[in-house]
């Protein structure tokens, strides 16, 4: 179904700005859909992914990460910044910015493979634009990762243990997407937004000294 009528088919797959979804954002699973792409919700995902790595990573350049109370600051921005833009974007797209979720969705039925594509373009061109912004705003002098938020594994620590950090990191936030925001059996609602925020959170306080916590390869793409 689609929204306002504006919409056209090429190749068997079709376009349309906007469609219905569930109170989520996200296809009912199990449902037979037709191969039509929602552009609106593209459109939000690269919106978001921008605004993401502005918040998050800007507040890494700004503030550092090299000590407890400067991860604690970063942490929270990238908390928050999924907050904020989830709820914000959550009726267009589901609010999924990171493909590491909308792959999980994809494998999950929840999302159909062709509309998971067109977000995965969204979120690196997203990510970006969100790079090219930070550069533009923060000088080199001025940037204290000197890298626009760049993930580095800390040699302490080692590509190994990062890996097997990232893994349990991004475990935790899409096992959080799916048991807040797509089950059934879930209770919070539209509140599923501030689990999936503090999930983020919680990951960057553990990965944050490891590897500057990736968790979503489209937030690192950018930078």
């Amino acid at each position: 179904d689609t929204l306002g009528g504006l919409s056209f088919t090429m190749s068997s797959i079709g376009f349309s700005w906007g469609i219905d979804r569930t109170e989520t954002g996200m296809a009912h699973t199990g449902e037979k859909r037709t191969r039509v792409i929602d552009m609106k919700a593209v459109a939000a995902e690269c919106v978001a992914m921008t605004l993401f790595v502005i918040i998050g990573c800007g507040t890494a350049c700004g503030h550092g990460a090299f000590d407890a109370a400067s991860r604690l600051v970063v942490a929270f921005a990238f908390g928050m910044g999924i907050l904020v833009l989830a709820y914000s974007i959550g009726h267009h797209s589901g609010g999924q910015i990171n493909c590491a979720v909308t792959f999980s969705l994809v494998l999950g039925g929840q999302v159909p493979w062709f509309q998971g594509l067109a977000n995965l373009a969204a979120q690196l061109l997203g990510s970006l634009l969100g790079a090219a912004v930070l550069a533009v705003v923060f000088p080199c002098g001025a940037d204290m990762t000197t890298t626009l938020g760049t993930n580095i594994v800390s040699p302490t620590f080692g590509n190994g243990r990062a890996l097997v950090g990232e893994i349990v990191g991004t475990l935790i936030l899409c096992y959080t997407v799916w048991e807040t925001a797509v089950s059934k059996y879930a209770t919070v609602g539209q509140n599923a937004c501030i689990a999936i925020g503090f999930a983020v959170f919680l990951s960057h306080l553990v990965l944050l000294p490891i590897d500057g916590c990736s968790i979503n390869p489209t937030r690192s793409f950018g930078p």
